[in-house]
């Protein structure tokens, strides 16, 4: 009985986690409220906060879940057996359809803490210097350089700047990556 009980509680867990990602992706977290999760998940507040403290436990932890799928997601990828070029394209694909189904405000709102950053730094400049002793970017940039223009780049998206040029965040993400990875190959003829 009590292991049914457990898993009745994981349900409902899972019901506010789902219920809460779908409202904070469509009108950020900012915006909804605990009542707001409770009310369309059909649970009560008590059910609530058994799972979570407060609605920050619960971004925080949504957030560190797509954390944990995009690092796994990038690792998938990076172990693909396709020319660079492709990972990267795959990789895009894979980021723009991710970021397409979020609400502009709740992406401001999850950006990463420092401790988040610093591994998503890890992996870009490990990744970056793989493919530089690979040939497959050119091994005259810095990829600490290249954090930066990341970070900048990262600045206008928060700030909504994308929008005086782009009408969708998808084109701004596309184009980033664009601008990022394919015009560092060293071989440009393999984009063709």
């Amino acid at each position: 009985m009590a292991e049914g009980g457990r898993k009745k509680n994981s349900g409902k867990r899972e019901q506010i986690v789902e219920t809460a990602e779908r409202l904070f992706t469509r009108h950020g977290a900012r915006r909804v409220t605990v009542e707001e999760i409770c009310r369309e998940a059909g649970v009560s507040k008590m059910t609530f906060y058994k799972h979570f403290v407060n609605k920050t436990e619960l971004v925080r932890s949504i957030k560190q879940a797509w954390m944990e799928e995009g690092f796994r997601k990038f690792d998938e990828i990076k172990a693909m057996d396709i020319p660079y070029p492709e990972k990267i394209q795959v990789m895009t694909r894979w980021k723009v359809e991710f970021t397409s189904r979020l609400n502009v405000e709740f992406i401001k709102e999850m950006t990463s803490s420092d401790e988040e950053m610093a591994e998503v730094k890890r992996r870009y400049l490990a990744n970056i210097a793989e493919a530089q002793r690979d040939g497959a970017i050119r091994s005259d940039i810095n990829p600490e350089f290249l954090w930066l223009v990341v970070e900048k780049l990262n600045e206008l998206a928060a700030a909504g700047r994308w929008k005086e040029v782009f009408t969708d965040f998808s084109q701004y993400q596309e184009q980033m990556r664009t601008l990022l990875y394919f015009g560092l190959l060293s071989r440009q003829d393999e984009l063709k």
